[in-house]
């Protein structure tokens, strides 16, 4: 009877190769691959300890980031593909990590990067509006203002959305005041780092 599309002769010779292979040595190498729960906890403080800075478009944060996040995917999947290889004899597995990493689609598997372009214009009305290339994978951009020192955080708000990368109008702003302007593309709960910041004079 075939097992698996071999046959009882064919599962002893392949199984022969194994027996070899596995050797105490190696079995301990295979389970070393495996997360430990400090190492994997690591793993999860490293990347949650670097989101803000990430979110906030500071360059360091942004690469520490990436890394922790690849690091942190990489143990995902192994402890994923354990779960699938062992669910057979134990299917609750799937269950109690909960871990399957979501097939990714196009956009999705694209990195959100900064922009480095972001621009003020004046149509002829000499209303202010600002542009910037498209960035790959967003599906729309957050335009944030401050009225006051850009480097504190707290004076940062909100002012617009847009889908679209070109003629974002600045309508809303005190334009008596300079205001700094900052952006960040956006891809469902998804946020990218921070644009170059640009200054719109008072007037």
């Amino acid at each position: 009877m075939p097992h698996n599309d071999l046959t009882l002769p064919e599962m002893v010779a392949k199984s022969e190769e194994i027996r070899r292979a596995l050797t105490p040595e190696f079995h301990a190498y295979i389970l070393s691959l495996f997360p430990t729960p400090d190492k994997y906890a690591q793993l999860h403080n490293r990347l949650e300890a670097s989101l803000t800075g990430y979110l906030k478009g500071d360059p360091e944060q942004v690469k520490e980031c990436e890394e922790a996040g690849a690091e942190l995917y990489q143990a995902i999947s192994i402890i994923n593909g354990f779960s699938k290889a062992v669910s057979p004899i134990d299917p609750s597995l799937m269950n109690k990590f909960n871990v399957a990493p979501k097939p990714a689609t196009t956009s999705a598997a694209i990195p959100l990067l900064a922009a480095n372009d972001l621009r003020v214009h004046f149509d002829k009305q000499g209303l202010p509006y600002c542009s910037l290339t498209r960035l790959a994978g967003a599906k729309g951009y957050e335009l944030w203002f401050s009225e006051s020192e850009p480097s504190v955080e707290s004076n940062w708000s909100f002012l617009t959305w847009s889908t679209n990368c070109q003629g974002i109008y600045l309508t809303g702003l005190n334009r008596t005041k300079t205001n700094y302007l900052k952006l960040r593309g956006k891809r469902g709960n998804t946020l990218g780092p921070w644009s170059n910041m640009v200054i719109l004079p008072s007037v």
